[in-house]
């Protein structure tokens, strides 16, 4: 129960598809923030050393596609079952045995936020120096650092939020750095294509392909820290489609701009000796193109730490302190601590070697996570079991021996492999995990997951499975108090729904979307009465301030307004009181007003109007009849200057206003597109149309339906 285990904070439960905020081109925002970082610069002028520009591009996109599949594969375990890297790897490690590799790679993450910060601090400091005079890196280090770890506190809705602004922005500043360099090359007589390197080497191509590889060995294994946000269709079981949001923004974004950026810092080296186009175009710019400069710098690294190296290191810690209950905003704090304790400074000038290390474990651990996932369990989890100390995933005290032995030989596999680290770690973790998990492991502590024949039931959402861990129904959101409410409800009095419930052997349920002032209330009145069902919409914000025990004023003021992060985390309780999943007066509208509309749908045939009850009930998988209602822009400003008694230039604003609040809030909490006529039945436009006519129109559609005929979305 809640309070009694050593293994549960908040912050590390299942997320539960209802509470995945993050859409697939948020992911690419993401992605494209973490690629374009100054240190991969310098990847390419390495190779450019030994080999021409094409090898060079060739090399960089082959390890990155090799990333982005080892990072697809990943990252099904937290689309699926809504875990973090860590949670998972109790499976695979043990209970206790988790804490080795999780917490190595929250350190490792944790010293390349340091890097990072380092290189943007100096960099902004070339500016500051040559702007107004001042020279002092170690402050604008310190301010840099508070800046990213505060960002992160406020979650990855916030991280989703800074990443849609940057990316853009890096795109085009990179693009412009990529003219600028070419025209360098131009007036020194370079000719970049046509390039042959005076001492060409064979193995210059593999060592700069596995030090790519090696640059995001960590992300490509901790992805889930990021997947399990990712929305998703729940009952889905085709892999590519129920991960669209997960692999099309890797293999979009990760193979292309990284490429793209080792192509830049290659012909900087090549033409001017530096690397680092940054400081090679700041040498002769002034004005304007230094302030472009100084933001390309921010946002490159301040994107890239936030999500690759604060997010997953938080993460590991998190799980670490779950018997003390850390919270995901000091685990993001300690990992803050860890890069700017450690000196990045000093490590920079190692970074190679670094680099050498760090993909050398984490290649191993690649590797038995994806024959753990994908061979020995077939993407099935015991979850429950996760959370309980006496439970199947406590082997030997807590250790899965098979784990941590295939940890250890893949890792020094990987070093005996040197340059090529990579290559030899990942399959070398891969066939010693699978081996003692046949051989012994699996016989001496059975796996339900795999005694049971691989029952769908210990898969995720593509079964319709939400993970929600005994004695946290209400963190996990579910199990609200609603359906109390919506009993108390009386429908006895209407019965007109009686045939179609006989022929269909389901409710009439009917959801009505609305552009602002289209009388799509008004509408669905009407139709109401026709139908003889009971209509649901102000009586909502009525259950919802009950259960919510708030005014109703207060949920009419809240609802259809999506949450504002940064207000949220300045009014709940201070900027550093955020957590990465904490819920917003609107989130716990959103779920309580969700569930209402799930309970009315169960109880009886009715009409709902708004609150997102055509994605509520579609996700549910219980049959609607959806119409969304519009009207001519001038009609719907007519129809509120009458009704509000204002003035058409004031109802104009409140029709602006409104639409751009309900559209709003519907693509924040929804993985649809308010409007979209493809997630509805019926659009129908009042316009020049008499409302009792319309009503019969819609009336005689639902009489021809022998089962009202869902959309695929």
């Amino acid at each position: 129960m809640k309070g009694k285990s050593t293994l549960i904070s908040e912050d590390i439960l299942p997320i539960t598809s209802k509470k995945r905020t993050l859409g697939g081109l948020g992911f690419a925002n993401i992605w494209i923030g973490m690629a374009i970082v100054i240190s991969v610069f310098s990847f390419g002028a390495s190779g450019i050393d030994g080999m021409n520009i094409w090898g060079v591009a060739s090399a960089t996109l082959v390890a990155n596609i090799i990333i982005a599949i080892v990072g697809s594969l990943t990252g099904d375990i937290g689309v699926e079952h809504g875990l973090s890297f860590a949670t998972y790897l109790r499976a695979p490690f043990g209970l206790a045995g988790v804490h080795l590799p999780a917490i190595a790679r929250g350190i490792v993450a944790s010293c390349w936020f340091g890097i990072n910060t380092y290189i943007g601090a100096t960099a902004i400091n070339y500016f500051t120096l040559a702007l107004f005079g001042i020279d002092n890196w170690p402050i604008w280090f310190a301010v840099f650092a508070i800046l990213q770890i505060v960002n992160t506190m406020l979650g990855m809705k916030a991280i989703d939020k800074f990443a849609s602004f940057a990316a853009p922005c890096i795109i085009l500043i990179t693009c412009w750095m990529f003219y600028k360099v070419n025209n360098i090359a131009a007036i020194n007589n370079i000719k970049i294509l046509g390039y042959k390197p005076p001492h060409p080497t064979a193995s210059c191509w593999m060592i700069t392909m596995c030090a790519n590889i090696g640059m995001w060995a960590a992300l490509a294994a901790d992805i889930p820290n990021m997947t399990r946000s990712l929305k998703a269709p729940v009952g889905e079981k085709n892999w590519f489609k129920r991960n669209k949001n997960n692999w099309i923004p890797q293999f979009a974004t990760l193979p292309l701009i990284e490429t793209f950026i080792a192509v830049i810092g290659a012909i900087s080296y090549l033409t001017t000796g530096n690397w680092n186009p940054v400081e090679v175009i700041q040498a002769t710019a002034k004005g304007p193109v230094l302030i472009v400069l100084l933001l390309m710098v921010i946002l490159a690294q301040w994107s890239t730490n936030t999500a690759a190296n604060l997010v997953p290191p938080a993460m590991c810690f998190t799980n670490a302190g779950a018997r003390w209950n850390m919270p995901y905003k000091v685990g993001v704090l300690i990992a803050g601590l860890i890069g700017v304790c450690v000196q990045p400074w000093n490590i920079l000038n190692q970074l190679y070697t670094y680099l050498g290390y760090f993909g050398s474990f984490l290649s191993s651990l690649a590797g038995i996570m994806i024959c753990d996932y994908y061979v020995i369990r077939r993407r099935r989890l015991n979850v429950q079991e996760l959370y309980k100390e006496d439970g199947q995933y406590r082997f030997h005290g807590g250790v899965n021996l098979a784990g941590m032995a295939a940890w250890i030989l893949g890792t020094i596999a990987a070093n005996i492999g040197s340059d090529y680290g990579y290559l030899f770690g990942l399959p070398t973790g891969f066939i010693v995990y699978y081996v003692i998990m046949k051989v012994w492991y699996l016989k001496k502590f059975p796996q339900a997951e795999v005694t049971s024949g691989y029952s769908d039931e210990y898969l995720g959402i593509s079964v319709e499975n939400d993970w929600v861990i005994d004695g946290y129904e209400e963190a996990d959101g579910v199990g609200v108090g609603a359906a109390s409410l919506v009993q108390n409800i009386d429908v006895s009095a209407y019965s007109g729904a009686k045939s179609y419930e006989n022929s269909t052997g389901h409710n009439l349920v009917i959801t009505f979307g609305r552009q602002y002032g289209s009388c799509g209330k008004e509408l669905a009145g009407i139709l109401a009465k026709k139908l003889d069902i009971p209509i649901y919409d102000e009586d909502m914000i009525k259950l919802a301030s009950k259960e919510l025990n708030l005014d109703e004023d207060t949920v009419r003021k809240e609802e259809e307004v999506p949450r504002n992060e940064l207000v949220h985390a300045l009014t709940a309780g201070g900027m550093f009181a955020a957590k990465e999943y904490e819920a917003a007066t609107s989130d716990i509208m959103f779920e309580v007003q969700s569930q209402i509309v799930l309970d009315l749908a169960k109880k009886s045939s009715c009409i709902i109007v708004g609150r997102c009850s055509n994605y509520v009930l579609d996700q549910a998988k219980i049959p609607t009849i959806d119409i969304f209602v519009v009207a001519n822009l001038g009609d719907r400003i007519k129809h509120i200057a009458e009704r509000d008694h204002v003035s058409y230039e004031k109802a104009k604003q409140y029709v602006n206003k409104t639409e751009k609040r309900r559209e709003a809030y519907y693509n924040y909490y929804t993985s649809y597109e308010w409007g979209n006529p493809q997630y509805y039945d019926l659009c129908v436009n009042t316009s020049n149309m008499d409302m009792e006519e319309l009503a019969e129109h819609i009336v005689g559609y639902i009489d021809i339906q022998n089962k009202p005929k869902k959309k695929t979305a």
